[in-house]
């Protein structure tokens, strides 16, 4: 046999073994993952974390199932959060980027197709013993499907929804699902929240690109993203509806095991309040910033706003520009509100008087937030005249 013969045949034999490991990762990881669909991740025995562990050492094994394995041992490694409990690592691969908006309307669209599937599958097979506990009705399952296929629709309109049954976005989203019980509503909980991190995302993206776009001088140019980030958020706005589906004793049932967890974590979420305007100090040494080192940090080194831009800018605008400018800045600031209005309402329903699992006051948390304002120096650091009174003085 010739050397390139002997070398043809090394290469053969090596990529038969990187398949064959492949494949055994691939079936320890699905096994972990059936594993916690019908018991819950917290009643893992002790040989599968270990197992979990030994497998995480592979450098070779796939980035969703690193992903995965890394969001398995969250708990026991004390670096549970929000973002680990949503497997936000596992979706980076399908999150949007900036400039590709778009593929955060496809992941809503997946995350969507995704639940829908699986309240369709526990109503043509019974649900097998995957999450066996506080199923829904048919009645509820069929609402869930239909307003799952209806958000599909209305947060990517101009798109035809995407097909996830491709191979590596439907290995992701297989490994994207980690909840703590053996409750079914917690499936419907985790890709509700996963949606909504994707669209804040968005919204950060777009409101990052107005801020980039002031350096144009063409306000129409800062207008149009603010624009649009506002109809992404209006475009989700019945995703409170598909998750008011869910019974609030059903959420109590699995609630304090996602202790440790909060929204309060959410880095999209205050990437969109730095780049409307800077909090006050008070509100950066809060648990909701300090909770975000990043984003604090960023909100603490001169970091630009669309607010601080207004107020610095405002003088030099025409008649137009300035309509133009008031009209998109009421038209955020108000699908924001009905947002925070509605978050409020939905988990005062859900969970009345309890504190929140963030180390916060709960439902009078978001009370207090409902108070405050976006663009809050808009009208009380500068004045302008474009401004509709109720977005005046408002303290942030």
């Amino acid at each position: 046999m010739t050397a390139i013969g002997r070398a043809s045949e090394r290469e053969t034999t090596s990529i038969a073994g990187d398949r064959q490991a492949d494949t055994a990762a691939l079936s320890l990881a699905n096994s972990v993952r059936l594993r916690i669909l019908k018991k819950g991740k917290d009643r893992l025995a002790d040989h599968d974390l270990d197992q979990v562990r030994a497998a995480r050492a592979d450098v070779a094994i796939r980035p969703e199932i690193a992903g995965f394995y890394h969001c398995v041992l969250d708990k026991t490694e004390n670096r549970y959060s929000y973002r680990s409990y949503l497997a936000m690592d596992v979706l980076k691969p399908l999150l949007p980027t900036q400039g590709r908006i778009q593929t955060g309307r496809d992941l809503v669209s997946h995350l969507l197709g995704d639940l829908a599937e699986f309240e369709r599958m526990t109503l043509e097979n019974g649900g097998g013993d995957l999450l066996p506990h506080g199923r829904p009705s048919r009645q509820v399952a069929l609402k869930r499907i239909r307003k799952a296929g209806d958000l599909r629709e209305s947060t990517n309109p101009s798109h035809e929804a995407p097909d996830y049954m491709n191979g590596p976005v439907e290995s992701i989203l297989h490994f994207s699902v980690l909840p703590v019980s053996d409750q079914h509503d917690e499936y419907l909980f985790i890709r509700v929240l996963q949606c909504y991190e994707t669209i804040f995302t968005m919204m950060a993206m777009l409101l990052e690109e107005a801020i980039v776009a002031t350096g144009s001088g063409e306000v129409s140019d800062v207008t149009s993203r603010m624009e649009s980030a506002a109809t992404t958020l209006d475009q989700a706005s019945g995703l409170f509806s598909l998750l008011a589906t869910m019974p609030p004793a059903n959420f109590r049932s699995f609630r304090m095991q996602t202790d440790g967890s909060s929204a309060i974590q959410s880095e999209a979420y205050k990437l969109v309040e730095i780049f409307c305007a800077l909090p006050r100090r008070a509100r950066i040494d809060s648990p909701a910033f300090l909770s975000v080192p990043r984003v604090r940090q960023r909100a603490l080194s001169d970091q630009d706003s669309l607010a601080s831009w207004h107020c610095r800018q405002q003088a030099r605008w025409s008649d137009v520009e300035g309509k133009m400018m008031a009209n998109a800045l009421e038209r955020l600031e108000t699908s924001h509100q009905k947002w925070k209005r509605t978050h409020y309402s939905i988990a005062k329903s859900m969970i009345g008087s309890s504190g929140g699992t963030g180390g916060t006051e709960g439902v009078e948390y978001l009370r207090k937030r409902t108070e405050a304002r976006l663009f809050w120096p808009i009208g009380e650091q500068c004045p302008h005249q474009g401004l509709v009174p109720k977005m005046r003085n408002q303290s942030h």
